[in-house]
């Protein structure tokens, strides 16, 4: 008789894997990736001085990403279309994501409206936000009447 050394196996799914699984079943359309919306990946970052965003767009065209900052809130909206198939190319797997997406922040701090950076770069869309000089409130005594 020959022993064979046990092993644990890993489970199947793992936590994470079995909420996207779920998460796709019930946001994704049925038999079809036109016009379903995808969500990309953001980093928030906050240091002293900014607040940087930044975004995964894998072949974006930079001309189709829309930022807005208004009233204290970062808007991020951008598209990407789906390429066209030709009538004898057949499509055997779909996992990239087609469509619109808008993320929307609500920014926490002050920050300088008119000092807005943003830049893309191999996929990665970057901005910041340059925080305004607010000194420290000293606190004031406030009399009641």
């Amino acid at each position: 008789m020959t022993l064979i050394k046990y092993r644990r196996r890993r489970p199947m799914f793992f936590h994470n894997d079995m909420n996207r699984l779920f998460d796709q079943f019930f946001t994704l359309p049925a038999n079809s990736t036109e016009d379903s919306n995808w969500l990309p990946a953001f980093d928030v970052r906050e240091n002293k001085d900014q607040l940087i965003f930044e975004a995964a767009l894998p072949g974006m065209d930079k001309k189709a990403i829309d930022i807005k900052l208004h009233d204290g809130v970062l808007t991020v909206t951008a598209e990407r279309a789906q390429p066209e198939l030709g009538e004898d190319t057949r499509l055997h797997a779909a996992e990239l994501r087609y469509g619109k997406f808008s993320r929307s922040f609500s920014i926490g701090s002050e920050v300088d409206e008119d000092k807005v950076e943003a830049k893309y770069k191999n996929g990665i869309l970057t901005i910041v936000l340059k925080k305004l000089d607010t000194k420290e409130s000293v606190g004031r005594h406030i009399e009641v009447k």
